[in-house]
């Protein structure tokens, strides 16, 4: 029965803060005001703004000697490009919920930058390996069963007849 009271009690000294904060908060506001959230743009509603992306790869294992046929850091600066692989992105599914069974993840993952007029958006970051989530959108998406998420990107990019093979390289514990 203690750790039921404790529970309880916890609960009720959680509410009642949780109340003296919103009277607090109420109670600074001048009467009659109302306060006005500013909703930021999120990514996916704001490609056709777009103008810069900066894709930097991270290998969480580099004594894996895995090997890149392009630089660890690539700029593209073509605003065309850039809503391209935006739009490519944010095409992607939701991942699953759930467990499941997916490949080896090697820890290569790709860091995408996005910028507006020199303002860059949050980070979004996608696995090349394992089960290929993308982080860093709401829901977080699954590039696994999408292979023109990463022949788009690599195209955004510059790169020449680009395929997931391309990012997630070759050599090395690839054999």
């Amino acid at each position: 029965m203690t750790g039921w009271w404790l529970a309880v009690a916890l609960s009720l000294v959680l509410v009642a803060t949780s109340i003296g904060a919103a009277q607090a908060t109420a109670s600074a506001r001048p009467s009659g005001t109302l306060r006005h959230a500013v909703v930021l743009p999120t990514l996916c509603n704001a490609v056709s703004d777009l103008d810069s992306l900066v894709v930097r790869r991270v290998d969480a294992f580099p004594r894996n000697h895995i090997r890149f046929s392009f630089p660890a850091v690539v700029s593209v600066s073509d605003p065309a490009a850039v809503k391209k692989a935006a739009t490519a992105l944010c095409a992607l599914p939701a991942m699953p919920r759930g467990p499941m069974s997916c490949p080896a993840d090697l820890g290569i993952t790709y860091e995408l930058t996005f910028s507006q007029a020199g303002r860059p958006f949050p980070l979004v970051v996608a696995s090349a390996t394992g089960c290929q989530g993308v982080t860093g959108l709401v829901p977080t998406r699954w590039a696994a069963r999408t292979p023109n998420f990463w022949r788009e990107l690599g195209e955004a990019m510059g790169l020449a007849h680009p395929t997931w093979e391309t990012f997630r390289g070759s050599g090395g514990v690839l054999g």
